[in-house]
């Protein structure tokens, strides 16, 4: 019988190193334990299905921008070590594509984005919360190359955008999630001690879970 699958939430602001960390968790963890990385982007609703105060503001940042019943549905399913479908997310479009990747499951899944800490539902799921906590300055100058170098956008959509939605929407609905935490990470440099400390807990309950099960069998 196969260990229960753990899930890692890794949150925090646009342009605070959560995809980094998110890679560093799983590049540092032994390979007897598989892991992956999926990201909340990929369940966006699709534009006609935005309310509309959102979408005629083309703000991506608010919670009801994400399909949240379909995004614990397939955490489940993946929890549950069934293969899922999940949606991929168009930047240069800023849209929901038709287009699905198919996913199995892993001994982790590490699931990351902006708002990964939001639903109550998602949270009672996880083995082990992050919060990824970054000055606003350095995640303006981190999204500001990003979106211009990688996505290419203007400076002027992406200063109006940080105006306008992404700044607000981070004070009234990321930051405060740093409460769900179980571990908060400040972010100046590539915090090390933080991501073993944190491959040590998965390696902790990897094992327990291994022990659980060889008991009950």
């Amino acid at each position: 019988m196969k260990n229960k699958t753990m899930l890692i939430i890794v949150c925090g602001g646009t342009g605070s190193g959560k995809t980094t960390i998110a890679n560093e968790i799983k590049k540092i963890l032994p390979k007897h334990i598989t892991s992956q990385i999926i990201s909340m982007d990929g369940f966006y609703k699709k534009r006609e299905y935005m309310a509309q105060d959102i979408y005629f503001k083309h703000n991506f940042d608010h919670p009801n921008a994400f399909d949240w019943d379909l995004m614990n549905k397939f955490l489940i399913k993946l929890l549950r070590k069934e293969t899922v479908y999940i949606p991929i997310y168009d930047f240069t479009k800023s849209e929901r594509s038709d287009k699905t990747e198919i996913i199995n499951s892993t001994d982790v899944i590490i699931f990351e984005g902006i708002l990964s800490l939001y639903d109550q539902r998602i949270n009672e799921l996880a083995d082990i919360k992050i919060f990824v906590d970054t000055p606003d300055d350095e995640r303006f100058i981190r999204r500001l190359l990003r979106d211009k170098n990688e996505r290419g956008r203007t400076d002027e959509n992406i200063i109006g955008q940080w105006r306008n939605t992404v700044r607000k929407m981070h004070r009234t609905f990321v930051q405060p999630l740093k409460a769900e935490a179980d571990i908060v990470i400040p972010w100046y440099r590539m915090n090390d001690i933080a991501v073993h400390a944190i491959k040590g807990a998965i390696e902790a309950l990897h094992n327990k879970d291994e022990i659980n099960v060889k008991h009950f069998d």
